[in-house]
């Protein structure tokens, strides 16, 4: 009970600390996401653990008080765009490379490899059993429109399953209570769900308490819930990169809040979450999204919205004052309300508002919505949409101008991609990928560093298009030099022209010829001497090499 006690302290803090952002998700999800989880149904289902989620379903009725949905669509809008910039289903958004700067150029070997083992990581997660689309775009949707989203990937206990050795699973935010070190990096978390009784005794293998399995044998109380608590935190004497589990860098302990027991303890080598923040307060747990600075407008747009509908149902079907109250006034079309004027002609009933002026609140509606458009990125997809008839160089410099205005969002998106490859390499590593004789078996050099990620999403390709478009610009004005200069067909360094190509076009390193290859070719061509593209690229790549080897 020791560590229990020790933990439930920590949460208590932990919840606490969080107490001042639930207010702040509770009208982020009222105002632009009514389908975001139902735990945001009110300040207080959060304040509660969030486990109001599982006992009302007040998310169906957010609807009907949205009177203006400009924020909601434009925040679907920006998820969308979003994802389809860093997260592309027909594509591979990130490449393998060596995860220090100053590491020495991978020949053409390691590259091959690095895609090979990208590839197999693409494969696994798209794969229908490992619920990585599903998971990764709800975690995208949360950091987009709650500031913080959270992927598990989860490690797959049966060993013999080498089809789906990573599990990804979304968790809301109103679930967690995330942990940061004094530098602001995370270093531990807590869970807190609800389980039914026969939920929890399946889960924990019947590890639970003597109360919850009672429950879960008894037909009439099998669905009594129980709120659970998973902790992970930094263990004491723990080794980044250790084998052994007692000496793993993580703690795992899944205990019942309210008796105490705990259900599992186990490990874990790498931090297990994958989390997406749109924008960080400082050294803050948790993110703040794009909409934090906007609420003012977006409650006023609500609020003008309401009072302008209100007007115009008014001035349709205004309250109406008549003569006497046994009297009602029939508003139907071509209906006739007998003894409702007097001998001279003059009505017994009037109109009780005069004031009413539909539309009144039009012009401030559509100002704020501009605001809205512009301060959440409406403006900017519609400018992506526009393209067509340009030329080639016109593109270029619009792609470029594109990733200037898109890029500083989207790498808080991309960030966490280092700690997901991280966990996923874990993973299959303690499962023999890389051991000799396997298909990912690493080559000498790669074996002796460090890896990690290379993004190459389209917007890290619309990056690259600037440094293009100079490439494309100066080849022009060699061309020129060449006619008065011969020389100036060596300004170029070849080999750095293809890798600038290959990286801003996405090309896999497969589909090129190593220089090894391009070498033989020079060496054993009989029109070697004529093949001055291959001589240029070969030397090239000499200088290069022996640049390193010095």
């Amino acid at each position: 009970m020791g560590i229990v006690e020790d933990l439930k302290k920590e949460l208590g803090s932990a919840r606490s600390a969080r107490s001042s952002y639930e207010t702040d998700w509770a009208d982020y999800v009222k105002y632009t996401a009514p389908d975001m989880e139902r735990g945001f149904s009110y300040p207080a289902a959060v304040q509660n653990t969030g486990m109001a989620a599982l006992q009302s379903s007040e998310a169906r009725k957010r609807s009907r008080h949205i009177y203006n949905s400009t924020a909601v669509w434009l925040m679907d809008r920006l998820v969308n765009g979003v994802e389809s910039l860093t997260f592309p289903k027909g594509m591979h958004w990130h490449g393998v490379a060596y995860d220090d700067p100053f590491a020495p150029e991978p020949s053409h070997g390691d590259e091959e490899y690095f895609e090979r083992l990208q590839d197999y990581l693409f494969r696994i997660r798209y794969s229908g059993r490992s619920g990585f689309e599903l998971a990764n775009r709800a975690a995208t949707a949360s950091a987009c429109k709650l500031g913080t989203g959270i992927l598990f990937p989860i490690e797959n206990e049966q060993l013999s399953d080498i089809k789906a050795p990573v599990f990804y699973r979304y968790v809301p935010v109103y679930e967690m209570y995330l942990i940061v070190d004094g530098q602001g990096n995370d270093c531990g978390f807590f869970r807190a769900r609800q389980l039914e009784a026969w939920q929890a005794v399946r889960e924990y293998n019947g590890k639970v308490s003597a109360e919850l399995k009672r429950d879960a044998e008894d037909p009439n109380r099998k669905t009594n819930k129980a709120t659970f608590i998973h902790a992970c935190f930094l263990r004491d004497g723990g080794i980044k990169g250790a084998v052994d589990a007692k000496r793993s860098e993580y703690e795992s302990v899944h205990f019942e809040e309210k008796t105490g027991h705990i259900n599992r303890q186990s490990a874990f080598f790498e931090f297990p979450l994958v989390i997406r923040r749109w924008d960080r307060d400082g050294l803050s747990p948790y993110g703040s999204p794009p909409k934090a600075k906007l609420m003012g407008d977006i409650k006023s747009l609500q609020s003008l919205a309401r009072d302008d509908l209100t007007a115009s149902s008014q001035s349709v079907r205004p309250p109406i004052a008549t003569h006497k109250s046994e009297r009602p006034l029939d508003l139907n079309p071509g209906r006739v309300n007998p003894g409702l004027i007097d001998e001279a002609g003059r009505p017994l009933f009037r109109s009780m508002v005069d004031t009413v002026n539909p539309g009144a609140a039009n012009a401030k509606v559509q100002e704020i919505e501009e605001r809205l458009r512009i301060g959440l990125y409406g403006d900017l997809w519609q400018t992506l949409l526009e393209g067509s008839g340009r030329t080639a160089t016109e593109a270029t410099i619009r792609a470029q101008e594109k990733a200037d205005m898109i890029g500083p969002f989207t790498s808080n998106i991309q960030a966490p991609n280092s700690v997901m490859f991280d966990r996923e390499v874990g993973i299959i590593g303690r499962r023999g990928a890389f051991q000799p004789g396997s298909p990912l078996e690493p080559t000498e050099s790669v074996a002796e560093m460090d890896i990690s990620v290379r993004s190459t999403s389209p917007i890290d390709q619309m990056r690259e298009a600037g440094s293009f478009e100079g490439r494309a610009n100066f080849k022009e004005y060699q061309a020129a030099a060449m006619q008065t200069n011969p020389g100036a067909a060596d300004w170029v360094d070849e080999e750095e022209e293809r890798k600038l190509a290959q990286r801003s076009l996405g090309l896999p390193a497969k589909l090129l010829r190593s220089m090894d290859e391009i070498a033989k070719l020079v060496l054993s061509s009989r029109r070697s001497r004529n093949n001055l593209p291959l001589v240029k690229a070969w030397r090239a790549w000499r200088r290069t090499r022996h640049h390193w080897h010095k």
